[in-house]
């Protein structure tokens, strides 16, 4: 498998995208450490079906908000582990108001959650991840051409497209690639409410994309088979945005 022997890291990994990627990376070979805020049941059968396929699978609660914490979380690996492969930025909310309704609170949430953490977790980690080492950012379509009711959310996935290029250029510097993946309208419980704003009549495919088809892109990003890419934006979105 191409990811035998890897460590991967995936933040927000116990549901939605992020579930699918921890999957499709252990599916592949990799053991893989995933972080959750809240529901720990949720997290253990993540877990529990990583270790069904042979592979090693650790969950760490984590608050991606918390600086300290995500110290806290580093150290921890470094002495457990002392270096990882591949991290997955993928930890996100969203909070859909009107432009002129959004409450100054949830943007710095949405800010502090969705982009900060990218910031942190890939300063924090940068020491431990190997030369040859890949970091993904997973961004979103709403942060290439806008959407109603996300203006937050919005700015702060175009946050993520420029920290991935940015980062990609100092992490180079070790050998290490650095890229985002763009998924476009993915069944996941944070899209359910897309379909009343009619943004599937605008996919071409005509159809909305499933989280195992961001996980796959995400698990060839990861291994050597992407090993002269980075600093790009990979979209998978079915046509919603080009």
């Amino acid at each position: 498998m191409k990811l035998s022997g890897k460590l991967a890291i995936v933040t927000g990994g116990s549901r939605g995208i992020g579930r699918g990627i921890a999957l499709d990376l252990s599916a592949s070979g990799a053991d893989v450490i995933i972080t959750y805020n809240e529901n720990s049941q949720m997290a253990e059968d993540v877990i529990n079906e990583i270790k069904s396929k042979g592979q090693k699978g650790y969950a760490y609660r984590l608050n991606v908000r918390d600086g300290n914490g995500i110290k806290a979380f580093a150290e921890e690996v470094k002495k457990t582990f002392r270096n990882i492969d591949i991290l997955v930025n993928n930890a996100g909310i969203n909070k859909p108001n009107d432009f002129d309704q959004i409450p100054i609170e949830h943007w710095h949430e949405i800010m502090e959650t969705n982009l900060t953490s990218v910031f942190m977790m890939s300063q924090q980690f940068l020491p431990m991840i190997v030369e040859g080492g890949s970091v993904i950012n997973i961004a979103s379509v709403s942060g290439q051409y806008g959407g109603p009711r996300t203006t937050h959310y919005c700015v702060s996935k175009a946050g993520i497209i420029a920290l991935t290029q940015n980062a990609a250029i100092f992490f180079a510097k070790k050998g290490i690639r650095v890229n985002a993946v763009s998924p476009g309208l993915i069944e996941t419980e944070m899209s359910a409410a897309a379909n009343q704003l009619g943004i599937d009549d605008k996919i071409l495919l005509k159809r909305r994309g499933s989280v195992q088809e961001v996980a796959k892109v995400v698990s060839f990003l990861a291994s050597d088979d992407a090993s002269y890419i980075t600093a790009q934006v990979i979209n998978v979105n079915g046509g919603l945005y080009f």
